[in-house]
């Protein structure tokens, strides 16, 4: 019997064949008309034939969070490689480092796990012990459409096990046809990198009828190792380059990335005000590198199944989806690391289903309600390397064995228009978090294990996680003009599996548990509680009433955080004594809860300078964030927070043309934190050029990234550890930073039909 997985396969192959037949076949039979069309629309805009789907009304989003529309993503996404990084100029969030694809979003200092990521309405976890497997990077940045961030003050029907915020990344939606007719549409593209000499190719097919609509996307990518700037290594630092391959003192090693493959497959059906729509998408990468790791993935494969429905009655909306989620995992010492293997591998499911129901209460109330399951299970284990009884023989080291997190929830919230120029949003939410983890073993039951697996095993590691969360938002729009938002919220975030079971304390096995990018080795906690935050929030915005001349929002909040999972020196079981007071190495760290705060603000300003038949529109921009982040019992800095920075920009549309020159700056970080020996990082500034052109039937994309090619080391890089032997704390040189990008030429080119 066919697995899930082969069946998303034969399905995707199936109508890629049926769609690419019947999109040339049309293509060509049109060719000559196209032709003609072509040369009375080089100055138009792309008109998409797609009718309004109806779908039930959003909740609220706050004024501290943001949505980028397709519109505003074509400038970025066709020369992009990392769906991440199209979140980079929302105000509030960054991006920690990874691989080429696999960027860690942060909003307002919380990352990672710390947020709730969907997509296309799915919410999926990464299954490996670095978090390669980033949920953004089962997105191609090509197929995004819309991205919603709702930072802090989350509505409790869109947040839940999550502190910052939640980021939901969603595909375009399908067109549908005009009653009694058809439409086929489609888009091929490609694009080039200089920099690591990345490429990559796109295509999409649509059909659809005003009932049915179908969509086939496929994109692949590769790219050898980047460049910084300029000369940042230098090879005498390491204990031993025999292992070295000899790269470039400008070249990050263990950045590449290759056989980088996303599909899916969309079908809707449409009837009046009902949409049913079933997705199935699976993507595979062969190798992705990890400068800031140390390990590398050499396979992974990821496949869903998402079913969702939309509809609209008379007494109200629904929406209602069910999705599943397979994870095969793989990770190993890449070539230019050191001449050994240590193969890690993880097999992970998620199952997923929710409920939410929306009714209007007279006529200035909206009553949401609704229900969410969530299961996931997780098996993480390292097969034996060699013969000879020790360390790394002759056993499976199971790291996460039979691993399960399962959560229900239940919510309510109201949302009441008082007056035209008064809203407010109050909701409620728990969430019942059980998880559980198997007996383990490691690679041998020699000293290196044996006393951390019998005390694991020894001990009762069944948990069950209470957590209550609201919100409570008011808004005031006393005029067009103006929008003042208050918000206070309460969020929860029970302890992820890695967090609570990673049991070793052995240095190697230890090291192999990082998900932040900074070199040291992470041991979990079974006494672990669940974090608890409290935020205030306030916002102001200002704007011309068409909103289309100026506009300035402001966004300052204040977080504490109860119970916050941050680290201490490990200080029992293997972990060496001569690590414990360390400044100036790599150490191994427990997870453990203490007390945090952040606060900080957003600031984000738009105005039109010109607007003319002569030169076109000119307009400005500027997003600038600051957030600070401390740990209240200990006094230390909190890890990875990005220093005050922002980006500053010129923009010029004229015709189908649009030019941007944009200038990112970045302060330097000072504030590091102590217990990890995080390393500070100078400020910088960089320039980027881009410009495109579009019509109906063709989009050109051309940038030079880092024009100046400028060295830097951005704050949230974390460490270079893309060389050398990866199973010890001393044999890669501690203190070197992962640099940026080098100076870069992109450009793409996409047709549409």
């Amino acid at each position: 019997m066919m697995d899930s997985k082969q069946n998303a396969s034969k399905y995707i192959s199936a109508a890629k064949g049926i769609f690419l037949l019947t999109i040339l076949t049309h293509a060509f039979a049109s060719a000559e008309e196209l032709s003609d069309e072509a040369q009375s629309s080089a100055n138009t805009t792309i008109e998409v034939p797609v009718v309004e789907l109806t779908a039930p009304k959003a909740s609220v989003n706050p004024l501290s969070g943001g949505v980028i529309e397709a519109h505003e993503l074509a400038e970025k996404k066709t020369t992009v490689m990392d769906t991440a990084r199209l979140l980079e100029d929302i105000p509030g969030v960054s991006t920690y480092g990874a691989g080429a694809i696999s960027a860690l979003p942060v909003i307002h200092g919380l990352a990672d796990e710390r947020l709730r990521l969907q997509v296309d309405g799915m919410d999926m976890t990464a299954a490996c012990p670095n978090h390669m497997n980033s949920v953004l990077s089962y997105i191609n940045p090509t197929r995004v459409g819309v991205i919603k961030v709702f930072s802090g003050i989350t509505p409790v029907s869109e947040g839940g096990d999550s502190l910052g915020g939640t980021i939901q990344v969603s595909a375009a939606p399908l067109a549908f046809a005009s009653e009694g007719d058809w439409l086929v549409n489609g888009s091929l593209g490609s694009f080039y990198r200089s920099n690591g000499y990345a490429t990559g190719w796109n295509a999409s097919a649509g059909f659809a009828t005003d009932h049915v609509s179908m969509q086939y996307s496929e994109s692949h990518l590769k790219s050898a190792n980047y460049r910084a700037a300029k000369r940042f290594k230098d090879v005498s630092q390491w204990p031993s380059q025999d292992w070295l391959e000899n790269t470039d003192d400008d070249e990050v090693a263990s950045s590449a990335i290759s056989g980088s493959v996303n599909q899916s497959l969309d079908v809707a059906f449409k009837h009046e005000s009902h949409l049913l729509q079933l997705g199935l998408s699976q993507q595979s990468v062969g190798f992705e590198g990890f400068p800031n790791q140390r390990m590398d993935m050499t396979d992974n494969k990821n496949t869903t199944v998402n079913l969702r429905y939309a509809g609209q009655f008379d007494w109200g909306d629904v929406q209602a989806k069910m999705f599943r989620q397979h994870v095969k995992h793989a990770m190993d010492i890449g070539a230019q690391r050191a001449d050994q293997a240590m193969p890690m591998l993880s097999d992970a499911e998620t199952l997923g289903a929710s409920l939410k129901v929306s009714a209007p209460i007279m006529s200035e109330h909206l009553l949401r309600v609704g229900t969410e399951l969530l299961s996931y299970r997780l098996d993480d284990w390292w097969p034996p390397v060699g013969t000879a009884v020790g360390s790394m023989c002759c056993n499976e080291f199971q790291n996460i064995r039979n691993g399960q997190r399962d959560k229900v929830a239940l919510f309510a919230e109201m949302e009441s228009s008082w007056r035209q120029d008064w809203l407010t949003l109050i909701g409620v939410r728990t969430d019942i978090v059980n998880s559980n983890a198997g007996d383990v073993q490691g690679y041998s039951n020699t000293a290196s294990y044996r006393a951390d697996a019998a005390s694991f095993n020894a001990q009762s590691r069944g948990r069950r996680d209470l957590n209550w969360d609201w919100t409570a938002l008011t808004r005031y729009m006393p005029t067009l003009q103006q929008t003042y938002e208050l918000g206070f919220a309460r969020k929860s975030r029970a302890p992820s599996l890695y967090e609570r079971y990673a049991w070793s304390t052995f240095s190697m096995a230890a090291l192999m548990n990082n998900f932040v990018g900074d070199g040291n080795g992470y041991i979990g906690n079974l006494e672990l509680e669940p974090e608890v935050a409290h935020t205030a929030n306030i916002a102001f915005e200002w704007h011309d009433e068409p909103q289309a001349i100026w506009s300035t929002k402001l966004n300052a909040y204040y977080t504490y955080i109860n119970d916050y999972i941050d680290a201490k020196r490990c200080n029992f079981g293997r972990c060496p004594a001569s690590l414990l007071n360390r400044q100036d190495s790599f150490v191994l760290l427990q997870y453990v809860n203490q007390s945090a705060r952040l606060h900080g603000f957003d600031f984000s300003a738009y105005r039109q300078l010109i607007s003319s038949d002569a030169v076109g529109v000119i307009s400005s921009r500027a997003v600038i964030s600051y957030v600070r982040g401390e740990n209240t019992t200990t006094g230390d800095n909190l890890y990875h927070i990005m220093p005050l920075n922002g980006r500053f920009s010129l923009e010029n549309k004229l015709g189908g043309w649009l030019s941007t020159a944009e200038l990112q700056l970045v302060s330097d970080k000072r504030h590091v934190s102590q217990v990890r020996n995080e390393t500070r990082t100078d400020g910088y500034g960089l320039l980027n050029l881009r410009t495109s052109y579009t019509n109906k039937f063709m989009r050109v994309d051309l940038g030079l990234e880092n024009a100046l090619n400028k060295l830097y080391f951005s704050p949230l890089g974390g460490a270079y550890l893309g060389q050398g032997d990866p199973m010890s704390t001393s044999t890669i040189p501690w203190g070197i930073n992962l640099p940026g990008m080098g100076r870069s030429a992109n450009v793409a080119v996409t047709f549409f039909y």
